[in-house]
């Protein structure tokens, strides 16, 4: 990622000066987007299990004492403690989410955890209450993925970062998601989770289109670094790990608002939500059972 400077500045400042603009129409929209997960205590207690070490690897080594860094769609804050603690102790950390009943649950792990750089508040990604050019770093986790417009929100980003600054994404692609041994039941929830997640105008493949979003958004490609990270879930990895995916799945596939829509929109039934989630409990109790999916990391300089 190069420098910006010269002629480019003018219009790269040109293209931030119009971003709010954009955003401001996406935030009239916000309402019509429906979180595909919701906020079940399975979705939670997966969650919880993200780090700053295990899901912003490719983030870390940008971090230092000093930065302030934006944490969009923090949920229960477990990312946002490792970040927070990155640029500890003149940094700051401000997380974000548009779900007001989450952040108790981030701001307590931020308690837990001893950090005290970090603030916690409801916002939209498509309309964040921070002026232009206020943080040296913008993070959004699994984020994309559950938005009608993503290249409004990365607008949004590149308007509250500082020039110069780094935007950092992760998403999963959910067409990746591949598991060993095949069950035709875990198949069907893979084909069933795509399908709601589209009838929420959601992009549940979303790793694959992080670069051409930061295209639509005004990026320029040398601007941009795009790179791919194998999430696996096995006994080798971690055993405890794999259970819990397993069980937290199954545990979605009956309590979540994923298992709720799917039923709702009439792609599944309560019956065969049960199968599925049966077969998840399947997979938890199986040693020698294996997942693993892509991640699309990418990295924008503002």
């Amino acid at each position: 990622m190069r420098a910006l400077g010269g002629g480019w500045e003018l219009s790269r400042r040109a293209c931030r000066g119009g971003a709010r603009l954009c955003s401001s129409s996406a935030a009239s929209g916000t309402p019509a987007d429906r979180y595909t997960h919701g906020h079940s205590s399975g979705v939670i207690n997966q969650h919880s299990a993200r780090t700053a070490e295990n899901s912003a690897r490719h983030l870390l080594p940008s971090l230092r004492d000093g930065l302030d860094v934006i944490d969009v769609g923090c949920g229960p804050g477990s990312i946002s403690v490792g970040l927070a603690r990155a640029v500890a102790p003149r940094g700051t950390l401000v997380a974000v989410d548009v779900a007001e009943d989450v952040l108790p649950m981030a701001r307590a792990a931020a308690r837990d955890a001893g950090v005290t750089n970090a603030t916690f508040e409801v916002a939209s990604v498509y309309d964040l209450p921070h002026p232009d050019d206020r943080f040296d770093v913008a993070h959004a986790h699994q984020v994309l993925q559950h938005l009608s417009d993503p290249v409004a929100a990365l607008r949004e980003l590149r308007r509250v970062v500082k020039p110069g600054g780094l935007i950092a994404i992760r998403d999963a692609d959910y067409a990746s998601m591949l598991s060993h041994p095949v069950m035709a039941r875990i198949e069907r929830w893979r084909a069933l989770y795509r399908a709601v997640a589209r009838q929420n105008n959601a992009e549940p493949d979303a790793g694959r289109h992080l670069a051409s979003w930061a295209a639509e958004a005004g990026f320029e490609a040398g601007d941009c670094e795009l790179n791919f990270s194998v999430r696996s879930y096995s006994a080798s990895s971690d055993e405890e790990d794999r259970r819990r995916w397993g069980r937290d799945w199954a545990a979605r596939c009956l309590h979540s608002d994923f298992g709720k829509q799917a039923v709702e929109y009439g792609l599944a039934t309560r019956a065969e939500m049960e199968e599925i989630a049966s077969a998840w409990t399947e997979f938890s109790e199986n040693s020698s059972a294996v997942m693993y999916y892509v991640n699309g990391e990418l990295m924008l300089r503002a």
